[in-house]
């Protein structure tokens, strides 16, 4: 069933991007990503591919063996942003030092200040070896990767690799870069059933309805809605993640924000959707203290039971239950996941995108880069990744490995139809995720009092004409 649901999902997701990559921004056939369907094709697919794959991955790791002594003694650098490299790929990285020689120097830098430093790196001509980045329409807008990066498309590890997320890591048919995240899932809302029944709550499936839930739990003496904002990046998924509802109660409007027909301030259901998110901070349902809350506290908080609900991956329930700090022996069966319900949605959002690795075009250590790559897609070590990071429940890859997708993640998943699926807003919409942390900023002065909901959207469609002038847009001249 595992195996079946990723194969789907992945394969599925094909489908979105042709839609997205296109500019259509089509959410009916984006919604075409598959769920928990039950066929007995797709798990022959799967298992074909897997078979395929495994021996790819095997072919890899004796071509990368082959280049070993070379390579001995260098030491890559590896740059990302903050949350985008897991403590067991750091243990892999040890791993990788002691079969190769080769030494992995992780330069991790604050969300807030990644894309910046990168950029000043790369356009410098001192790249680090090996860097991080959100794939998607970015890469070509923002990152130049036809210029920046190793064009990877022959490595042997492409055969393992999903297409769909190939498309995304590249530009113009070319693949540059691996995404190494997390990307069958998306950040769903987390809630403590054990807080919402002794609050009286319910799940909520309406905006009006996820304000008296967070109504009832402030009464009952809990914080609703952990809300890291100090970190720059992660309130906006609230709206982005959600966005995907702004097709369903628009058809084409996607279509229109990216041939410049209308702008998001024009739009009255993206100002409502801002418009929400500034209520549930004024209202107190992110507590006293979001502005400076950070993200890496958000599981020990919910194990904790002081908030009852986090805009999480589902597999950091885990993290939530295995926590010290989860003193009120919680266990999995205690927490579900629902839709953040922004303007009513009930629709499921799909995230195909995610943080990648490039390797960079003007490094010295090319070739211990790609043994590097190589080495992460290697079965074990994939598995190694799922079995010890908490909230991976599998990659984008196909190397014969096993996911670990819970019954509360299947279950979640497999209820919404086909109808009822969607691409995320900065997976389809042009210059979007180009200015995320812009965006974020923009969301949090809000909050505080310093920008309307007006002000942040017309900030956005600002950015966007700058952004598609720079790409030569003729929608935009």
């Amino acid at each position: 069933m595992k195996k079946r649901l990723v194969s789907l999902l992945l394969c599925g997701a094909l489908v979105c991007s042709l839609t997205a990559c296109s500019g259509g921004g089509d959410m009916s056939a984006a919604s075409q990503t598959g769920g928990a369907a039950d066929t007995a094709a797709a798990d022959d697919s799967a298992d074909a591919a897997a078979d395929t794959a495994a021996d790819a991955a095997a072919d890899t790791s004796a071509d990368a063996s082959a280049d070993t002594s070379s390579a001995a003694g260098t030491t890559i650098t590896v740059m990302a942003s903050q949350d985008w490299v897991e403590d067991s790929e750091q243990e892999l990285g040890k791993k990788f030092e002691e079969e190769t020689g080769i030494h992995v120097d992780y330069q991790i830098v604050p969300a807030d200040q990644y894309q910046d430093l990168l950029l000043t790196r790369l356009n410098s001509g001192e790249g680090p070896d090996i860097w991080g980045a959100q794939s998607g329409f970015a890469l070509k807008t923002t990152y130049n990767v036809e210029q920046n990066a190793v064009d990877l498309s022959n490595e042997p590890w492409m055969s393992s690799y999903s297409k769909f997320s190939a498309e995304q890591t590249g530009v113009d048919g070319k693949n540059y870069g691996l995404t190494y995240y997390d990307t069958t899932t998306d950040y769903y809302m987390v809630y403590n059933k054990k807080l919402f029944e002794a609050a009286g709550a319910k799940v909520p499936t309406t905006f009006a309805e996820l304000t008296d839930t967070c109504d009832k739990l402030l009464a009952s003496g809990v914080t609703p809605i952990y809300e890291p904002l100090a970190d720059g990046w992660h309130v906006l998924m609230l709206w982005a993640g959600n966005g995907q509802v702004h097709d369903k109660i628009e058809p084409g409007i996607i279509d229109k924000l990216n041939k410049n027909e209308v702008k998001f301030a024009e739009d009255e259901n993206m100002k409502k959707a801002i418009d929400q998110l500034n209520t549930l901070a004024k209202n107190g349902y992110f507590g006293d203290n979001y502005m400076s809350d950070e993200f890496a506290d958000a599981e020990g908080y919910m194990a904790k039971g002081e908030f009852a609900m986090c805009n999480l991956k589902p597999g950091s329930i885990n993290k939530i239950v295995e926590s010290d700090l989860n003193t009120a022996g919680y266990t999995a069966d205690d927490f579900g996941l629902f839709v953040l319900p922004i303007c009513d949605n009930q629709v499921l959002n799909i995230h195909p995108t995610g943080p990648s690795r490039f390797i960079y075009s003007g490094s010295p250590n090319i070739d211990a880069a790609k043994q590097y790559l190589a080495f992460l897609l290697e079965k074990d070590n994939v598995q190694y990744l799922i079995d010890n990071a908490a909230d991976v429940e599998n990659l984008p890859v196909e190397v014969g490995q096993t996911p670990e997708y819970s019954k509360t993640t299947l279950d979640f998943l497999d209820s919404f139809d086909e109808d009822h699926k969607g691409m995320v807003l900065q997976d389809v919409v042009l210059y979007y995720n180009e200015q995320w942390m812009d965006i974020n900023a923009d969301l949090a002065a809000m909050f505080i009092g310093d920008m309307t909901s007006e002000e942040v959207l017309k900030a956005l469609d600002d950015r966007r004409a700058q952004l598609a002038q720079a790409a030569g847009d003729t929608n935009w001249k």
